[in-house]
């Protein structure tokens, strides 16, 4: 376990496409959430007989969900582009199974020599949220269907290993 805790002013998020486009978006003014990570990717389903437990199998699929937000700097910004499969050329990371846009993602926080990362495939984006303020933001929040895996000091875990 590293003895460096990570902060708001360490982390950004890029998105990808299948046509080597990338957009990053700097978290300085903002964060980024990660929930709903289960063992495999998979709900747990328990069985019960006469009020006993005599079974816990993993079952459907989970996804992931994250959310971040940001400094909002254009609405025309080319992150929110590529998210929204808006930029010239773009090629959906999830062609293969339908016509949903989808990027892969990559959070990376980085403090001296020390770089904590997460890494998922085939995420669609769910939402957009622009909010007029001192300053004015933008908000982003999305499922994943895909591959997540973890890296820092210690090494890289796969979470979940497949669609």
């Amino acid at each position: 376990m590293s003895a460096i805790p990570s902060n708001f002013t360490d982390g950004s998020l890029t998105v990808s496409d299948d046509a080597a486009h990338s957009a990053t978006l700097a978290l300085a003014i903002g964060d980024f959430k990660l929930a709903g990570l289960l063992a495999d990717g998979r709900q747990i389903t328990v069985t019960e007989s006469r009020g006993a437990v005599v079974g816990a199998r993993k079952a459907a699929r989970a996804r992931p969900t994250f959310t971040c937000s940001a400094t909002l700097s254009s609405p025309a910004a080319a992150f929110q582009m590529l998210v929204l499969g808006e930029t010239a050329g773009f090629t959906s990371v999830i062609s293969g199974i339908g016509d949903a846009v989808g990027v892969d993602l990559a959070f990376s926080a980085t403090y001296g020599a020390e770089t904590r990362s997460i890494s998922a495939q085939d995420c669609i984006c769910t939402g957009i949220e622009i909010s007029e303020g001192d300053p004015s933001t933008i908000s982003y929040s999305g499922e994943i269907l895909g591959p997540l895996s973890v890296t820092g000091p210690e090494g890289t875990f796969t979470i979940i290993a497949s669609r």
